[in-house]
């Protein structure tokens, strides 16, 4: 019997599933903090992407996670989803910090959730899955642009305890499309 390799993404997700179960441990020490960011923690501005409210805050962001993994497991690198990762980290942070000052904490990887839907969007069209690509595009900017208008959602803020950052995920949306940008353009290079 002859089995699969495993494939690179899945180890991808296991490992940033795995750093995120031990991050919570060191929540105080990495959460974003937007006082203790402007007295030079800046660390926290990508730390925060990485801890949770609580745990089912945690297991809610994993799920999606491995949603995610299994729709784009034919499109989406293990490359690609590490780097966009730390780049749509940056981007969440930065526009929490820059854009939203009256936000003192943010928990949470929804922000990077949203961006790495909607790149793997990108990419599934770009492996001319158009279905997947245009369907999964237009759910997740359909989600943003109705969280803008109406606030986030009253249950998930009850499962986790706190109030959902919406604007966490337009910043993650943010850097995946800027992230999209540069594989489109990569792309058409390489036809």
């Amino acid at each position: 019997m002859i089995s699969k390799p495993i494939r690179p993404l899945f180890l991808a997700i296991l490992f940033v599933t795995v750093a995120l179960f031990v991050m919570q441990l060191l929540q105080a020490e990495l959460v974003f903090h937007h006082q203790l960011i402007t007295k030079g923690q800046w660390w926290r501005i990508i730390g925060g992407n990485f801890v949770h409210a609580n745990i089912p805050h945690l297991l809610l962001n994993i799920s999606g996670l491995w949603i995610m993994g299994f729709l784009f497991i034919d499109s989406l690198s293990a490359k690609t989803f590490i780097i966009s990762t730390l780049i749509m980290s940056i981007f969440v942070g930065a526009g929490l910090f820059y854009f939203d000052p009256d936000l003192q904490k943010y928990y949470g990887y929804s922000g990077v959730l949203y961006g790495l839907f909607l790149l793997g969007g990108v990419t599934a069209i770009l492996s001319k899955d158009y279905f997947t690509g245009i369907s999964v595009i237009v759910f997740i900017l359909g989600k943003l642009i109705w969280d803008l208008i109406n606030g986030g959602s009253a249950s998930s803020e009850e499962l986790i305890g706190i109030p959902v950052a919406v604007n966490a995920h337009l910043y993650g949306i943010s850097g995946a499309i800027v992230i999209s940008a540069f594989l489109f353009f990569t792309h058409k290079e390489n036809d």
